[in-house]
This record gives C-alpha cells, structure tokens and sequence, in this order.
C-alpha cells in the first residue's frame, strides 16, 4: 500500500462522521457550546472543511479553493475567507449564528469530493516536496485564510512536506475535532451512534 492508498482507506472513512454528529442534535445544540471553552459543533465542522479546502487546494496544488467557486461564501453565510484559528468566543458565536447549516453541509461534500479529486491525480513525488515559506506566506497572509494566526501557522508549517500537510488538515486534524464534536453531543447528553 503506497502513502495515497493509506490516505485514502483513512480519509474515506471518515466521511461518514459529520453527518452523525448532527443526527439528532437541535439546531441550537450545533450552535452553542455547552462550555466556554470548546468551539460549537457547527463552527468545528466549517473550521475543517476551511482548512482542508486551503490545504489542498491552495497549499498543496496551488489551485482555486473551492470557497471561490459557485459562491460558497454568501450561501454559507459567511464574510470570512480565513478558517477560524485564533477566533475569540464572540467572533465564533457570530460566525455560528450566521452560518446556513444545510449549505455548509454541501460544502463539506464538495471540498471532500473536489480533495479525492486533486489527491488523486497529483504525483506521489509531489508530496514529498517541502512547503514553500513564500507560498505559506502567499495563502495564509496575503490571501487572508490564516486569520490573525496567518504567522504562527506559517512557523508551524513551514520545514514540513506536502505529504504532512495532507495528512495533518485532512485527516488527524479531522479527526481531532470531530472527536470534540461527539465529546459535545455526549455533553448534551445525546448518545453516540455506534
């Protein structure tokens, strides 16, 4: 098994994880949070679909990020063209009463769809290339989708390869939220799926 069939066994099977968290949780209970210390289950699923949509799209192949396309920003609701990081509580709560839940959904799906597709026509020695600090620099600053974390990010990403990157912000990243995502639910008292 080459690293993309790896990727692709690990990342096909997350798929499925979004759609259960939000079964059966009120529209309220994806919105808030029931501390104040955790992101809403709302902002977590709209955090992950940004960062994989800028790593993939833009860090990785250095192509349209898929919130440029068919105007994802107005469906969602959103002004914002950065992922989140380094939000505070009231510019998360915001951000979560404006979002179109039912579109951020279609976006999930169609940046999971357009990163099979880039994942799996890219060459394996692409992922394997070191990230460039002027491209880092490029999308995360001068581009916006680095927030007020654009330069601390940049620090933190830069020296690691394509192939890290992949495998950090659309896989163990994934996974780490929507593990917060299902820690939520259970707060809310709502039992897991399986």
């Amino acid at each position: 098994m080459d690293a993309k069939q790896l990727f692709f066994e690990r990342y096909r099977g997350f798929q499925e994880y979004p759609d259960l968290v939000l079964d059966g949780i009120t529209d309220q209970q994806a919105r808030q949070s029931p501390h104040p210390a955790l992101n809403p289950i709302i902002w977590l699923l709209w955090h992950t679909a940004r960062c994989e949509d800028v790593a993939v799209n833009r860090l990785i192949n250095d192509r349209e990020q898929v919130l440029n396309t068919e105007s994802w920003a107005p469906r969602l609701g959103v002004a914002e063209l950065h992922f989140g990081t380094g939000m505070t509580i009231e510019q998360v709560a915001e951000l979560c009463a404006r979002l179109d839940l039912t579109e951020l959904q279609t976006y999930r799906t169609a940046v999971a769809r357009q990163t099979e597709q880039a994942i799996e026509g890219l060459e394996s020695v692409e992922l394997k290339r070191e990230l460039i600090r002027d491209a880092l620099q490029r999308v995360l600053v001068d581009e916006g989708a680095g927030g007020k974390a654009a330069n601390s990010i940049i620090e933190a990403y830069s020296g690691h390869t394509k192939g890290w990157l992949l495998g950090h912000l659309a896989l163990t990243h994934n996974y780490y939220h929507i593990g917060q995502a299902f820690s939520i639910r259970a707060m809310y008292g709502i039992s897991n799926p399986w």
